[in-house]
């Protein structure tokens, strides 16, 4: 019987993090989610484009330039929001995974125009359906923006200030193309 050699400690470094990858360990490796199981949207066409703003939030959450957005905003204590979720030990993508996105057409604020809205630390987020649709036949990339901006709220950003109008402009600048 031959003995068994056991790998240099560099050989087994190499190992490992060739393991890690090839089970895709790492944020930059991460796959986007087949479904969101945590999306309620009865109606067909607004169910596929809200799935549709989530996939792209969720890519755009995995770019180093969208992260920062999350140390550039702070909840009302004063934490950086990025700090939640250190606590919550999850990454930002995994994070969007976990909220509820439900039907809130019938609410007060989709008929004042709103695309999404939420309370601020909670981990539901109202989807005004025909105004999602509007958003993203127009601008896929404002669609997005507003699931982020909402997720942002969920992690206790507070509005006014900053402003509504003003969040969003920063999504866009640190998320967008």
């Amino acid at each position: 019987m031959v003995p068994i050699r056991r790998p240099s400690r560099p050989a087994r470094v190499l190992i490992v993090v060739a393991v890690a990858l090839a089970i895709g360990a790492g944020p930059e490796a991460q796959e986007r989610p087949h479904s969101w199981p945590l999306l309620h949207i009865p109606d067909p066409v607004g169910r596929l484009v809200a799935r549709q703003a989530l996939d792209l939030a969720w890519e755009r959450l995995g770019k180093i330039e969208c992260a920062d957005l999350l140390n550039a905003f702070q909840d009302g204590a004063g934490r950086p929001l990025a700090q939640r979720l250190r606590e919550l030990a999850i990454d930002r993508q995994t994070y969007l995974t976990m909220l509820s996105f439900v039907d809130g057409s019938r609410d007060l604020p989709c008929a004042h125009g709103s695309v999404a809205f939420t309370s601020t630390g909670s981990r539901v987020v109202r989807i005004c359906v025909e105004e999602m649709k509007r958003t993203w036949q127009a601008s896929p990339e404002h669609a997005m923006s507003r699931v982020i901006h909402e997720m942002l709220h969920t992690l206790g950003l507070g509005e006014d200030p900053p402003a509504s109008a003003e969040i969003t402009r920063r999504v866009l600048a640190g998320c967008g193309r």
